[in-house]
């Protein structure tokens, strides 16, 4: 089954659960990610402890999984003296890992699918910058930067492209361009700021959700828009505002509900939102959910917890 295959059957059944966040997986097992490639530091240091991660969002009843590369980057690559193509060669292998757990877990007749996994530039800045959108690159620049990436995830075999916690909406242009190139279906979720009017939350780099909307209703490769790594009471607001704008099926993997201090660089839990077993599936399908998944702080159990909801 394809990524487009899936998202038609979603539409007359239960939203598709994807998978949770995988760093904090990988914290859960001891494993220390304080490094310029976080999560993507597993692909060559431990790749075993990044395959028993995604097996068991596999087994807790994910259809999607995504790729640890979200962090592979050419700056953290720079920075952590891997050359060019040996990190072309890791991202491959983020791919490779990741579709070893699906065949591990699909269950007989089902596919698991594999997204490659690409954040934004912000990320590679390790500032927090994902959630504020506090940088500018031209785009020529955004291409040069995320091009290596995608076309090593393309090569190694993704089924489609998840464009992720991204803030601005320039590079997400750029980013859509390249997914045109490869062919490769994807998705294009997106942070946003924390607004006083709930009703139309924005991007950090202030776009309003009707540019995202127009901006990827211009992409035949875009098959679904919406929201990742944000507080789940900013879900519905977003999703009743790009529902307004775009005829795309809607995606939603928000974070714990955790507070995040980018410049602490930690999640706090005051203020810490009600738990995971409490967020209004049914309403977000209502509204155009046809992926459901978790973000930062939303474990293997988490996921196991949404599926078995999505089946009743």
């Amino acid at each position: 089954m394809t990524f487009t295959q899936m998202l038609t059957h979603a539409e007359a059944a239960a939203p598709i659960v994807i998978d949770g966040g995988l760093g904090s997986a990988a914290e859960d097992r001891g494993i220390d990610l304080d490094h310029a490639l976080w999560s993507a530091e597993l692909i060559r240091r431990d790749p075993d402890t990044l395959l028993a991660v995604h097996t068991a969002f596999a087994h807790a009843g994910a259809r999607i999984l995504t790729t640890a590369s979200y962090q592979a980057t050419p700056l953290g690559f720079a920075e952590a003296g891997i050359s060019a193509d040996e990190g072309s060669r890791i991202i491959g292998d983020s791919v490779r890992i990741a579709r070893a757990a699906t065949d591990h877990s699909a269950a007989p007749g089902t596919r698991i699918l594999v997204a490659g996994s690409v954040g934004p530039y912000g990320a590679g800045l390790g500032d927090g910058s994902e959630y504020t959108g506090s940088y500018h690159r031209s785009p020529e620049d955004y291409t040069a930067f995320h091009r290596p990436r995608i076309e090593a995830l393309a090569e190694a075999g993704a089924d489609l492209l998840a464009i992720e916690t991204q803030p601005r909406l320039d590079e997400i242009r750029a980013l859509i361009a390249l997914a045109e190139e490869t062919g490769l279906p994807a998705w294009v979720t997106v942070t946003l700021q924390g607004t006083t009017d709930m009703t139309a939350p924005t991007m950090p780099d202030e776009s309003t959700l009707a540019d995202l909307a127009e901006a990827v209703a211009a992409s035949a490769a875009v098959r679904a828009v919406g929201v990742n790594c944000v507080p789940p009471s900013l879900v519905a607001p977003a999703l009743t505002e790009l529902a307004a704008h775009s005829e795309l099926p809607l995606i939603a993997y928000p974070n714990s509900g955790e507070t995040y201090d980018a410049t602490a660089m930690q999640w706090r839990e005051d203020g810490t939102e009600a738990g995971i077993g409490s967020w209004p599936l049914k309403p977000w399908a209502r509204l155009g959910a046809r992926l459901i998944g978790g973000c930062c702080r939303v474990r293997a159990t988490d996921i196991a917890g949404l599926a078995e909801q999505t089946e009743r």
